[in-house]
């Protein structure tokens, strides 16, 4: 990895196509050890950067800008892209000005056919790896840093509703990596590399700890920070007030288990409704909510009494007394005119953090 001593972060540093080449050897390699292997080298040159340009100062710069792009589907900072392949195709052929009823145009499109993908029919990435391979540069020239920041831009677009803010930020992306980049990038845009080395063998790799805080948390970015030192162990993983976590389920039973399970004491069996896992995070006027996959809501329900859906309807039921809480619950949409339950997904439906 090239450093520059006056750069401000590791990933502004780091070629994207050093963590593309990652992933070519991972996927290329056979044998989980071996594939550990290799991102360990990964993750010890990136630390050695680290100290190379930030020596023992306190920084909030950590693994974070890479360990997102490793483990795509769970980054929850960044909003959802809102697209799939056939979205993807269309931004890609429009512009790179690709003709409609041309064979590659097709090739993108119809890519899950085996007469235009052949071999790679159901396989987005690399049915675009051969298409853009003659169209795109044969190395990129963005840093970890630029990708990201880009991605950011492709998300934020979709948030917003703003089309030509997603289209002008892939094709600079479009502009500015290889076909073998691009193939890894569509990737982790849909959150799906398929490299053959398991979520917890990179957490492993990474820290000891990191699984662990991570299934607490649920928050990359606070375990690339709170782990840096592979050598230091943590060994209470908090649950902290606005950050989200992953709550405890209950555990599935068979109906012929149920009286055994109670040491066969008298209980009482209630209808379950079937709405939707949230935890609410209040200090004083502050809220937060958080989905049971740890997606953020704050947006749609509200972060005061003064916005969103929800909060300005309950935030007066809480007692004078209760400054800060977490409360852990199901919500439902209610008719209470008509007294209809609304079917689960209503409350998340079309919502900006929706995934």
């Amino acid at each position: 990895m090239a450093t520059d001593r006056g750069a401000k972060t590791v990933a502004s540093q780091v070629p994207f196509h050093d963590i593309c080449s990652l992933l070519e050897k991972i996927h290329s390699n056979k044998g989980t050890d071996k594939k550990k292997g290799i991102l360990r080298s990964f993750t010890g040159s990136w630390r050695e950067t680290h100290n190379k340009i930030h020596g023992d100062a306190k920084t909030d710069d950590s693994f974070f800008p890479a360990m997102r792009l490793l483990l795509p589907q769970f980054d929850k900072e960044r909003p959802a892209y809102g697209m799939k392949e056939a979205a993807l195709a269309r931004h890609y052929i429009e512009i790179l000005s690709i003709g409609k009823d041309s064979l590659d145009a097709k090739k993108l499109l119809n890519y899950k056919a085996p007469t235009h993908a052949l071999k790679d029919a159901g396989d987005f990435a690399m049915v675009a790896y051969f298409v853009l391979k003659n169209r795109c540069p044969e190395k990129g020239s963005l840093t970890i840093k630029q990708v990201n920041d880009l991605l950011d831009k492709v998300a934020m677009g979709n948030m917003e509703h703003k089309k030509a803010d997603t289209r002008s930020a892939l094709q600079i992306l479009l502009r500015n990596t290889s076909a073998v980049e691009q193939k890894w990038l569509i990737r982790m845009i849909m959150k799906e590399l398929k490299v053959g080395i398991s979520d917890k063998s990179i957490f492993d790799v990474y820290h000891p700890d990191a699984m662990d805080v991570f299934n607490v948390c649920s928050i990359l970015s606070k375990v690339c920070q709170d782990l840096k030192d592979p050598t230091v162990r943590k060994n209470d993983s908090e649950i902290t007030l606005f950050s989200a976590f992953k709550p405890m389920l209950g555990q599935r039973a068979a109906i012929d288990e149920v009286e055994k399970l109670m040491n066969e004491q008298e209980f009482i069996i209630e209808t379950k409704l079937d709405g939707e896992r949230f935890m609410l995070h209040k200090q004083d006027n502050m809220f937060k909510y958080f989905s049971r996959g740890s997606n953020e809501y704050t947006t749609t329900f509200g972060s005061s009494p003064n916005e969103g859906f929800l909060t300005p309807f309950i935030a007066n039921c809480f007692s004078s007394k209760v400054k800060s809480c977490i409360l852990d619950g199901e919500m439902m949409a209610f008719n209470a005119s008509n007294e209809i339950k609304f079917v689960y997904g209503t409350l998340t439906t079309n919502t900006v953090y929706s995934t």
